[in-house]
C-alpha cells in the first residue's frame, strides 16, 4: 500500500487498469507540428491522471524505450488560436518526493523537447475560519503563485527549526496567466467553470458532492461552522480560487492541529506530497515548473474520499484554463534536435 499526499491510501498505480481503450478515437490536428511535447503533466494517484486525460485533445497513448512509464500524449488549447500546446501525461508509480523526482527525470529524458512540468492533482486544504477571506474548502483550487515550501527540509537547532535552503521559484510564465485569469475572474469570467459544469467529460462519479459532506472539525474533532460565503468569497456550487503557497514533504498529514501549526508558521494554504520532487527535479533539468491542486480533504483524521475525483477535475479544468492564456512555447531544444527526437 501506499499513501497519497493528502493523506488517503491507495494501491498502488499500476494495480489499476486505465482503460485508455475508452478514450475518443485520436485524430491529429492539421494546423500543429509532430514535434515533441513541450510540456509534461505530471500526476499521482488514478483519479487526477483520468481527469486530466479526458480533457486533452487527440489523446494517443505513447511508450519510450526503457521507460517503464505510459505516457499519453496530446493537445490542449492556447493563447493563440491557430496553434495548441502538444502536451505529455504521465502518472508516476507512487506517491511522495522521491517518486515525483524520479518520474520527473525519466518524463525530461524520454521527451526532451519538454520546457516546463506542471504537477496537477489532489492537496489536503487549509481550512481558516476565523480569516474568512484565507478560507479554503473542499473543492476549492490552490494555485502555486508564491511557489512550495518544502517544510521538512530543514535545519535542527537548538533554538528551533530553520530551513536549510529557499525553494526553487516557479515558472513566472505561468504565473503571470494565473494573474490574467485572476483578472478575468474579476469581470466574471471563469472558464474552468464551462469544464466543470456543462461542459463537464463523461467521467463517472466526478460531479460536486452535496454540499454536506464538507464538514469541518476543530483539533478535538468537534464539527465547525464555514465562515458565511458572502465574506469567504465562495460561490455555491462553484470553486474558489486560491493563490499563494503550498506546502509540501514526505508527510502523510491526519491531524488538524499539526496541519494548522505547520500553516501558521509557514503561511501556505495547502499540503501535499509530490510538488517538492517535481520543483526540484524540474530546477535540475533547467525547466520551468508549476503546481496546481485541488482540494479533496482537510488533512485531518476524518479525511475520506467524497471530494477527491471532483478536486482532481477540478484541478484539471483550471490547468486547461491556464495554458489557454498562455503562448505556444517552443521546445527545449533547437529545430535539429526537435526533429531527431519527433514523435511522428
Amino acid at each position: 500500500m501506499i499513501t497519497s499526499g493528502n493523506g488517503h491510501d491507495d494501491v498502488h498505480a499500476s494495480d489499476l487498469a486505465l482503460n485508455v481503450a475508452q478514450l475518443p478515437k485520436p485524430r491529429t490536428p492539421a494546423d500543429d507540428d509532430q514535434t515533441g511535447p513541450t510540456i509534461g503533466l505530471i500526476t499521482a494517484i488514478p483519479e487526477e491522471f483520468a481527469a486530466m486525460r479526458a480533457l486533452l485533445e487527440y489523446p494517443t497513448e505513447h511508450y519510450v524505450e526503457r521507460d517503464p512509464a505510459l505516457y499519453i500524449l496530446g493537445y490542449l488549447p492556447s493563447r493563440k488560436a491557430a496553434r495548441s500546446h502538444r502536451v505529455v501525461l504521465t502518472l508516476l508509480g507512487a506517491t511522495a518526493t522521491n517518486a515525483a523526482a524520479n518520474g520527473c527525470t525519466n518524463l525530461v529524458r524520454s521527451f526532451p523537447t519538454v520546457v516546463a512540468v506542471i504537477m496537477v492533482g489532489i492537496a489536503a486544504g487549509v481550512p481558516n475560519p476565523y480569516r474568512p477571506q484565507h478560507h479554503v474548502r473542499l473543492g476549492d483550487v490552490v494555485v502555486a503563485t508564491e511557489g512550495l515550501i518544502d517544510y521538512d527540509h530543514v535545519h535542527a537547532l537548538a533554538d528551533g527549526v530553520q530551513p536549510r535552503r529557499q525553494f526553487p521559484l516557479p515558472s513566472p510564465r505561468f504565473a503571470r496567466c494565473a494573474d490574467m485569469l485572476k483578472a478575468d475572474e474579476l469581470s466574471g469570467h471563469r472558464p474552468w467553470e464551462h469544464w466543470l459544469g456543462e461542459g463537464r467529460p463523461a467521467l463517472a462519479g466526478y460531479g460536486r458532492p452535496p454540499q454536506h459532506t464538507d464538514v469541518l472539525h476543530d483539533s478535538g474533532g468537534n464539527k465547525l461552522d464555514h465562515p458565511p460565503r458572502n465574506r469567504s468569497g465562495h460561490r455555491k456550487g462553484a470553486p474558489k480560487i486560491h493563490y499563494g503557497a503550498i506546502g509540501s514533504a514526505d508527510r502523510s498529514l491526519r491531524d488538524a492541529a499539526t496541519r494548522d501549526q505547520l500553516a501558521n508558521r509557514h503561511g501556505f494554504l495547502a499540503i501535499e506530497m509530490e510538488g517538492a520532487g517535481i520543483g526540484s527535479s524540474s530546477f535540475l533539468n533547467n525547466l520551468e515548473w508549476f503546481v496546481i491542486r485541488g482540494i479533496s480533504d482537510y488533512g485531518d483524521k476524518q479525511r475520506n474520499e467524497v471530494w477527491r475525483r471532483h478536486a482532481s477535475l477540478a484541478a484539471a479544468c483550471y490547468l486547461r484554463a491556464l495554458l489557454a492564456k498562455c503562448l505556444p512555447l517552443e521546445p527545449q531544444f533547437g529545430p535539429d534536435r526537435a526533429e531527431a527526437t519527433s514523435l511522428r
